[in-house]
């Protein structure tokens, strides 16, 4: 993991992380927001590098102490990725970089209690210790509330870091002692360019794939030919779709139930195939499913504006229950027979 440049399309929150550091005013507790896969956790490690590598990269101007404790003759860096501070934190190694993530679907309260004894010790190695809670909204009401004692009273020489999809997702009283740090979706063309270029992707598929990613690189990463197949079966089905043969509807949704992830990536290749329905009226060539053109001049008139709406909130409503571990059967079943009947 190279420095701060490897974080695709950041400009913003890497100019904001870097200032910290060269003015050594960093705030206790920051709070990263986001989509998935657009750098929150790179950008969050790369940090605790920078505060605490021991290498010689290209060297700042010294910085002052400010409340984490950094040494007055500290200089800020890119990280040296080589030195015994950065390999133990690229390796999470590291004893005084502390990873939180969700135990299942949440953080506990006792996961948060054991942070706390461990930061009434003194950091064991390193300038200035970092904590990183990934999924931060996955905390329950009584992990916030002790995470809270610990933002009111922050320790010496030490930075936490969270990271969630919106400010909102938190209880006020945990973002509001948070700097927020806003990352934004990873542009379209820099993503195709990057699967392209990278990853070897054919530059047509890798546009589809970019789109489908919603911003997210690493959700882009994990797109495959296999899904683009998977989509033209999808979009066969829905195009065939009678509310008069229900035998076929329910047949169609014992497949699309198989498997909780497998169920969200088919909603939201459905997701798209309407919401480009919606954009071909107008604006033709910013369609997603690019390849699809001649498909859709067809396909879209079939569908009202009103009818792509309604579907649009099935399809929310589908991806709302599964992510609230509803019945994947019933979801299906319920899902597929409304968009037929729309």
């Amino acid at each position: 993991m190279p420095g701060f440049e490897s974080i695709t399309d950041q400009k913003r929150p890497v100019r904001i992380l870097t200032a910290f550091l060269r003015k050594g005013t960093i705030p206790h507790a920051l709070l990263f927001t986001g989509i998935e896969g657009v750098g929150k956790q790179t950008a969050a490690k790369i940090f605790a590098m920078a505060c605490n590598c021991l290498g010689e990269g290209p060297e700042q101007p010294p910085v002052n102490s400010g409340k984490t404790g950094l040494p007055d003759n500290h200089r800020i860096s890119e990280p040296c990725d080589i030195c015994r501070s950065c390999r133990k934190i690229l390796s999470n190694s590291h004893p005084d970089v502390i990873q939180i993530r969700p135990s299942g679907y949440s953080i506990r309260i006792s996961q948060i209690r054991d942070l706390c004894e461990i930061l009434s010790l003194k950091p064991y190695e390193a300038k200035v210790r970092v904590v990183i809670i990934s999924d931060a909204q996955a905390m329950n009401v009584a992990a916030g509330n002790a995470l809270l004692k610990i933002l009111e009273e922050p320790p010496d020489r030490t930075i936490l870091i969270l990271t969630a999809a919106e400010k909102t997702d938190l209880i006020s009283t945990v973002s509001s002692r948070c700097q927020n740090i806003k990352f934004n979706p990873v542009s379209r063309k820099k993503i195709a360019q990057i699967l392209s270029e990278r990853k070897g992707v054919d530059p047509v598929d890798a546009d589809i794939f970019a789109g489908m990613s919603n911003g997210s690189l690493s959700g882009a990463f994990n797109i495959s030919g296999k899904l683009l197949k998977k989509r033209d079966w999808l979009i066969s089905e829905l195009e065939s779709l009678s509310i008069n043969d229900t035998g076929r509807c329910l047949a169609f949704a014992e497949r699309l139930s198989k498997d909780k992830d497998d169920f969200l990536d088919s909603l939201e290749a459905i997701d798209i195939w309407y919401r480009d329905m919606a954009v071909f009226r107008h604006s033709p060539g910013k369609i997603i499913f690019i390849d699809l053109s001649d498909k859709m001049r067809t396909s879209y008139k079939k569908h009202s504006e009103q009818s792509l709406i309604s579907k649009f909130e099935e399809i929310r409503m589908a991806r709302q229950a599964i992510r609230a571990n509803g019945n994947l059967r019933l979801t299906a079943e319920t899902l597929v027979l409304k968009l037929a009947q729309i």
